[in-house]
Order: C-alpha cells, then sequence, then structure tokens
C-alpha cells in the first residue's frame, strides 16, 4: 500500500513517514509536486495539508474525488473550528485530523481507511 504525505513542514512530513513505517511513503511538500505524484506514484491514500506554500491543498482534494473517487483523502491540518471540519468533510475528505495530533492515532486512521 502506497501513501502520498502532502505536508509542507518538513520535519512533521518526515515524522509521518517515519510512524507509517510498513507501508510505502512518498512524499510532496508542494501542490504542484503532489500533482505531479499522484499521477506517477498511483498512491493509495493522500494525508494532505490544507494550507500549502502554493496553494490550498482544498484545490487538490477537489481534483482526487472527481479523478479518483476511491482514493481516501485525509486532511492533516491547524484548521480547526467545526467550520473548517464541515467543509473538509463536505468536499469529499475521507477523515480530517487537526494539529497538534497524536501520531499513533493517525496511524490508526489511516489502517481504517486502508
Amino acid at each position: 500500500m502506497k501513501i502520498l504525505i502532502v505536508e509542507d513542514d518538513k520535519t512533521l512530513n518526515n515524522g509521518i513517514a517515519m510512524t507509517l513505517g510498513g507501508y510505502e511513503i512518498v512524499q510532496a511538500y508542494h501542490l504542484a509536486e503532489a500533482r505531479r505524484l499522484l499521477a506517477d506514484s498511483h498512491p493509495d491514500l493522500v494525508l494532505l495539508d490544507i494550507n500549502l506554500p502554493d496553494g490550498s491543498g482544498l484545490e487538490l482534494l477537489r481534483e482526487v474525488k472527481e479523478n479518483t473517487p476511491y482514493i481516501p483523502v485525509i486532511l492533516l491540518t491547524a484548521n480547526d473550528t467545526d467550520l473548517d471540519i464541515v467543509d473538509g468533510l463536505e468536499r469529499g475528505a475521507d477523515d480530517y485530523i487537526t494539529k497538534p495530533f497524536s501520531l499513533s492515532v493517525l496511524r490508526a486512521r489511516v489502517n481504517t481507511q486502508l
């Protein structure tokens, strides 16, 4: 199983990748890079930050759900109001995790989606 992590904070991205050992991990730090990796690597799940340096992860969420609706997307974000969470889920996210988060909870939610 392959997971695409889209997170601009390199330390957090690497920490998530280490936590999800046992899965094949592909890492992106920008939307443009994530789009390329999504097309090239065909992940089974996407972990997606909303606030990225070159745009909103919600853009990529829309693209994933339009083109490959069978790929689950878990949003990872500091946007933690009820309105943010409802918006992300209504746009098609399969789960929504707010920062800071427990890596063990993240792993459990990834396992549930896969």
